[in-house]
């Protein structure tokens, strides 16, 4: 992990490209804002929170992609969403408020940069500024939407739709293993290699070592959608 911020203006002009709302903050508060939080890199797998150690503040994700999952204790994973750059993560904001959140724990999918804004400048932006809040609150809605999807494929969907959206959704080209489609869904990797054999067996998709190539992208969204 570094923590070795690049220059204030390379970081703001960084930030405001992925969070263009960010850019109708005055220039003198943006600037502070950004000159007083927190900026890290994480390599791919790396963990960038935990239950137990919260990011403590407003996390903007600059590059990457984040994955947040919930845990068991006997070992089992299930990916709740994901972050992609520009985006929030609830599960880790949650944190400034100092109530009890999501039990989750966030992992770098890919080599990441993150600024954490401090509590305080969330804070006073929250109190002060009408176009951050609705920033903030709308963040905050993505992100509930998409937990509210997640729990709808868990509870309605049966397995081959659920491994053929995220194919649909990660394709032409996934680079995941068996394992990792397992732990995004939930499930045993068995399981999914018994859904991804059918697949490969329609001519659907190619599977090779490095990666899953889809081959018939419009029948496996015919799949997703049941």
């Amino acid at each position: 992990m570094s923590t070795i911020s690049p220059p204030l203006a390379e970081l703001i002009q960084l930030v405001t490209a992925r969070f263009p709302a960010l850019a109708r903050l005055p220039s003198a508060t943006l600037a502070q804002t950004i000159s007083s939080a927190h900026f890290q890199q994480l390599s791919a797998g790396d963990q960038l929170f935990s239950p137990d150690h919260p990011c403590g503040g407003f996390p903007l994700l600059l590059e990457g992609r984040v994955r947040v999952a919930r845990e068991a204790t006997n070992g089992r994973s299930i990916t709740l969403y994901t972050v992609e750059a520009g985006e929030l993560c609830i599960a880790s904001a949650q944190a400034m408020f100092q109530r009890p959140g999501i039990l989750a724990n966030g992992y770098a999918e890919t080599p990441i940069m993150v600024l954490v804004l401090s509590p305080a400048a969330v804070d006073k932006l929250l109190a002060t500024d009408a176009q951050f809040r609705k920033f903030f609150f709308g963040l905050i809605s993505e992100r509930l939407s998409d937990l509210m999807l997640a729990v709808e494929a868990i509870a309605f969907l049966k397995l081959d739709q659920r491994i053929a959206r995220l194919l649909v959704e990660r394709g032409p080209r996934v680079a995941m293993t068996h394992q990792a489609i397992a732990e995004q869904l939930g499930v045993a990797r068995e399981m999914v290699s018994r859904v991804m054999r059918g697949f490969s067996e329609r001519g659907w998709i190619a599977q090779s070592r490095e990666a899953i190539e889809l081959t018939d992208v419009v029948a496996l969204d015919e799949v997703s959608q049941g």
